[in-house]
C-alpha cells in the first residue's frame, strides 16, 4: 500500500511540477494566528509551538482512520495520497534549476540569483543578495539546491515510510513553521515571541532531520562516489552541532567526488569556470535522481519479499 502511495503522488508531481492545486497555505497563517491570540500559548513557546504543529497532524490522522474505517484500503489511499502530495515541498524544482543553469552559463549573475531565488531560504537569499563574485552565488545556490531537493523530498518520504502520513505531514507542518517564524522574525512587535519560537522551531526542525539525513547520505555513497561520501558520512554520523544544510553540503561533494567541466551540458561559448560549476549542479542533479530511484526500488524489493 506505501509503495502504491508513493508511485501515485510522485506520478502527479511529475504531472504537475510540484504539489499542484493541493499545494495553498494561507490557512497556516490563519491558524499560527489563532493559536498565538491565546496569551497562555503566547507565554509557552513549547505548548503553543506544539498545538501549532500537531493538531493538523492529529486531525488528518482521524481523518485517515475514519476513511479506513468506512471505505477501507480504498479510503486509505483517498486520503494519503492528496496528504502525502501537500507534504512535498513547494514551487517547481525542476524548472527552477533549469532556469538557474540557463542565465548561469550566459553570464547573467542579476538573472541567475533571481531564477535561483525558489531555491533558497530566507538566510540563503541574503547571503547570495551579498554575494562578491559569480563563484560565491554559485556556493550559495549549490548549497541552498541540496537542502531544497532533501526537504521537499527525500525527508517527507523517509518520515512517510517510518510513520506513514502522520509522519510526512508532521515534517512539513514543522517545515512551515520554521519559515514562518523566520518571516515574523523581523516585526518588533512581536518580536521576542517571534525568536524564542524560531529558535525552538529550527531546533525541532534540526533532530526531526538528523536520521533522514544520515540516510540519504548513506544512499549519495551508494550512487555515487562511495570512497569520499562514506568517509565524510562517517565522520558526520554522530554529529549534534553541524546544521542539516551543512551536513548536506560535505554529503554531496564527497559523493560526486571530481568534476571535469567536460561534463558540463554547455556549448563551447561558456568559459572554463561557468563550464565547471555548471558540470556541479548538472551532476548533483543527476546524483539525486539516482538516489530517489534508488529509494524506490528498495521499497519494491521490500513489498515484494517481505
Amino acid at each position: 500500500m506505501a509503495l502504491l502511495i508513493v508511485l501515485l503522488a510522485l506520478g502527479l508531481v511529475q504531472i504537475w511540477g510540484s504539489g499542484g492545486p493541493l499545494h495553498r497555505d494561507a490557512w497556516f497563517g490563519h491558524w499560527q494566528s489563532l493559536v498565538f491570540r491565546r496569551q497562555a500559548l503566547r507565554e509557552r513557546a513549547g505548548i503553543g509551538f506544539g498545538v501549532l504543529v500537531l493538531a493538523p497532524v492529529v486531525a488528518v490522522a482521524v481523518v485517515l482512520a475514519l476513511a479506513e474505517l468506512l471505505l477501507g484500503w480504498l479510503g486509505v489511499i483517498l486520503v494519503s495520497v492528496p496528504a502525502l502530495l501537500y507534504s512535498f515541498g513547494r514551487g517547481h524544482f525542476n524548472d527552477a534549476l533549469s532556469n538557474y543553469l540557463r542565465a548561469w552559463y550566459q553570464g547573467d549573475l542579476e538573472a541567475a540569483r533571481d531564477a535561483a531565488a525558489p531555491l533558497m531560504t530566507a538566510r540563503d537569499t541574503d547571503a547570495a543578495a551579498q554575494a562578491p563574485d559569480a563563484q560565491t552565488l554559485h556556493r550559495v545556490v549549490f548549497r541552498a539546491t541540496i537542502y531544497r531537493a532533501f526537504e521537499r523530498l527525500f525527508a517527507v518520504l523517509f518520515w512517510f515510510l517510518l510513520l506513514g502520513v502522520p509522519g510526512a505531514l508532521l515534517y512539513r507542518m514543522s517545515q512551515m513553521a520554521v519559515e514562518s517564524f523566520s518571516r515574523n522574525s523581523q516585526e518588533s512587535a512581536v518580536s521576542g515571541i517571534s525568536e524564542q519560537n524560531e529558535a525552538l522551531a529550527t531546533r525541532w526542525l534540526w533532530l526531526i532531520e538528523w536520521l533522514p539525513v544520515r540516510a540519504l547520505g548513506f544512499t549519495l555513497a551508494i550512487v555515487g562516489n562511495f570512497a569520499g561520501c562514506y568517509r565524510v558520512w562517517r565522520e558526520r554520523l554522530t554529529c549534534r552541532e553541524t546544521t542539516t544544510q551543512d551536513v548536506l553540503e560535505h554529503y554531496m561533494e564527497g559523493a560526486l567526488g571530481g568534476i571535469d567541466s567536460s561534463e558540463c551540458s554547455a556549448g563551447v561559448a561558456v568559459n572554463e569556470g561557468q563550464r565547471l560549476c555548471g558540470a556541479e549542479v548538472e551532476a548533483m542533479q543527476a546524483l539525486l535522481s539516482r538516489a530517489l530511484l534508488m529509494w524506490i526500488t528498495l521499497m519494491a524489493l521490500y513489498v515484494l519479499f517481505w
